[in-house]
């Protein structure tokens, strides 16, 4: 969180692969995460510069159009019967995604 408030991408200006990483785990954590895991003490959506980063990464179009969100969450809580013994998938998406992050701000070089 503190990282990000700071920069936009974890090396800086430009997105990395590592960026990507951490994004494929961020997505995933308040749709299936906090509820699957019981990992609910805090929620992506309560760390502004998390759940900005998220929504730039998101915006990019190859991610968008690689993202689908009812898969995950299908694939998550249908795989495991000892966990989730009736397959129910939560309704919830996590936050709205496609809202504007505003971090371009951050960005230190002219390539903006």
């Amino acid at each position: 969180e503190h990282r990000l408030s700071n920069q936009r991408y974890l090396s800086g200006d430009e997105f990395t692969w590592l960026d990507l990483r951490l994004f494929m785990t961020l997505i995933r954590f308040d749709p299936v995460y906090t509820t699957y895991f019981k990992t609910n003490l805090k929620r992506i959506a309560d760390y502004p510069n998390l759940l900005g980063y998220v929504r730039d990464i998101y915006s990019m179009e190859p991610v968008k159009r690689a993202i689908n969100m009812k898969h995950i969450k299908t694939h998550y809580f249908t795989s495991h019967p000892h966990l989730n013994t009736f397959g129910i998938i939560p309704i919830s998406n996590g936050p709205d995604l496609a809202l504007p992050s505003g971090r371009e701000k951050l960005c230190t070089t002219a390539t903006k």
